[in-house]
């Protein structure tokens, strides 16, 4: 596992019934005709730089690829840490929950981890917003009648104003939804469960709206948790400018911004991370292997990797993900 360097990620294009096009401003390449909600970065069947799907590389030996810090993050389980997407919310997207670990865990037998999550927005129409937790004074028991009557329960949620460079953290039980007309890079625990509430009365072709999770989205609801916006926390370098966005148990991330020949250093002990050009072009080495990323690529460096480093060939902007050690936590939480 040593040596094997930065690993470049071919992503997945999801069709949504919300999606949209303007995933090509960010480098995607997408299908004529499809609207695509989701880029889906590190998912388990993601192809990396060979062939292989970063599942299979990160079976092989866990603890090289992962890290203490990856393990810990997943429970032990041999899963890549770091969920990345990048959605286009062109619609409404659902009025949804997820479960923290205990919940998941119950509910899929031990297979599936909860789902904390946070955005980055990356672009908004004007008067575009974030649905962010309940209203104050809302309750679970109005949500509960809303959705389970089919009435729309938009109307119980904060509405916060999507701004670009704004970042928020979703801790798992939150009632949210992604505002139409916002494009967000997400980083997530790698979970798939989502218990929808409301969509918007949308339904499909034949006339079928989508499956609903109405029970199992309010019995690990939080009606306390309305997140809010972060700021971003300077951190010193020696060249670039590094902001750390968001830090927690499961994941951190950080954007830094380089001047063409600009070099950092991206050291993540005991755990892997990701690296996702968003404007120009920069080289990420590690083990005596470089790889060039372009605006809309992710390369991904295992916990092993030595030597990381990451290179402006153009005027860039990347974001940087990785498990943070509790000195990150803290910095993050002391600024706040």
């Amino acid at each position: 596992m040593a040596g094997i360097g930065p690993l470049v990620v071919s992503p997945r294009l999801d069709a949504k019934p919300w999606g949209g096009h303007r995933l090509e401003a960010f480098g995607f390449g997408l299908p004529p005709g499809e609207a695509i909600g989701e880029a889906v970065v590190t998912a388990p069947d993601a192809t990396v730089s060979g062939g292989r799907q970063l599942a299979e590389i990160v079976a092989e030996r866990p603890e090289a690829a992962l890290g203490e810090r990856g393990l810990a993050a997943t429970g032990g389980r041999p899963v890549f840490p770091l969920l990345v997407k990048l959605i286009d919310a062109n619609e409404d997207l659902s009025i949804q929950v997820h479960p923290d670990d205990v919940a998941a865990a119950r509910e899929s037998g031990g297979q599936s981890l909860g789902k904390t999550e946070a955005w980055w927005v990356l672009a908004a129409r004007p008067g575009s917003v974030l649905y962010l937790g309940l209203q104050p004074g809302a309750t679970l028991d109005e949500l509960a009648a809303t959705s389970r009557g089919g009435t729309g329960a938009a109307h119980l949620l904060r509405r916060v104003p999507a701004r670009p460079n704004t970042l928020v953290l979703l801790p798992a039980g939150t009632v949210h939804a992604l505002g139409a007309g916002v494009l967000v890079y997400e980083i997530q625990q790698p979970s798939a469960i989502t218990y929808r509430l409301d969509d918007w009365g949308r339904v499909d072709a034949a006339g079928h709206p989508r499956e609903m999770h109405v029970e199992q989205g309010l019995a690990v609801a939080d009606a306390a948790s309305r997140p809010a916006p972060i700021p971003p926390v300077s951190v010193p370098s020696a060249s670039g400018r590094r902001l750390l966005l968001v830090a927690c148990r499961y994941f951190a991330l950080e954007r830094i911004a380089l001047v063409a020949g600009e070099e950092v250093a991206i050291i993540a002990d005991q755990s892997p991370q990701t690296i996702t050009a968003l404007q120009g072009t920069v080289e990420v080495a590690a083990d005596d292997r470089t790889v060039s990323l372009s605006a809309g690529e992710t390369a991904v460096l295992l916990a092993a990797a030595a030597g990381a480093a990451s290179r402006a060939v153009s005027p860039a902007v990347v974001l940087r993900a990785w498990v943070p050690d509790e000195a990150t936590i803290e910095l993050m939480t002391h600024s706040a």
